[in-house]
């Protein structure tokens, strides 16, 4: 019986922690998409502590250290304009402060969605590109441009599986 007790106790525990992580993993995407929204505005500016805020927040939806491999890292820059902002997200080597990379992103967020967007179908969203260059896709009000740099990430299955592997289920709800 004491042993079915303590077993209990830890399931609940565990549910807990995984319930409150789920609800911080909402929250932090509810944020994200407010700071983005607030940013597209038109002549709005973030200020300094929302730009670096948005900056690291953005990385919930990138894919993650099983995707891209424990020898590299996102470098992602909030570029605030008057219009059009959008995010810089570089994959590089950990480690690395060159310009160097593999792959590049711009991630952009409008405040409506595109009736239509390119050509293809790309996981049930708009899509172009050119051939083992690039490939953008339109999830919901945010447009994905993924552009292999490197040579070996200048081909097709690179470039469509890193963005496959972008948390485009929680994309939608930006």
């Amino acid at each position: 019986m004491k042993g079915f007790l303590v077993l209990m106790l830890a399931l609940v525990i565990a549910f807990t922690l995984s319930a409150t992580a789920a609800e911080s993993d909402a929250a932090k995407l509810q944020r994200l998409s407010a700071l983005m929204v607030k940013g597209t505005t038109p002549k709005v500016k973030l200020n300094a502590q929302e730009k670096k805020e948005v900056e690291q927040l953005l990385k919930i939806v990138l894919p993650d250290q099983s995707a891209i491999g424990n020898d590299k890292e996102w470098s992602v820059t909030f570029h605030d304009m008057e219009e059009n902002d959008f995010f810089s997200v570089d994959l590089k080597k950990k480690g690395d402060k060159s310009f160097n990379k593999f792959m590049w992103f711009h991630i952009l967020h409008q405040l409506k969605a595109p009736a239509r967007y390119g050509n293809e179908k790309f996981e049930g969203y708009g899509a172009m590109g050119m051939k083992d260059v690039h490939y953008f896709i339109q999830v919901g009000k945010v447009e994905i441009r993924a552009v292999g740099h490197a040579k070996e990430y200048k081909n097709d299955a690179k470039i469509k599986g890193m963005l496959k592997a972008f948390k485009l289920k929680a994309i939608e709800k930006l």
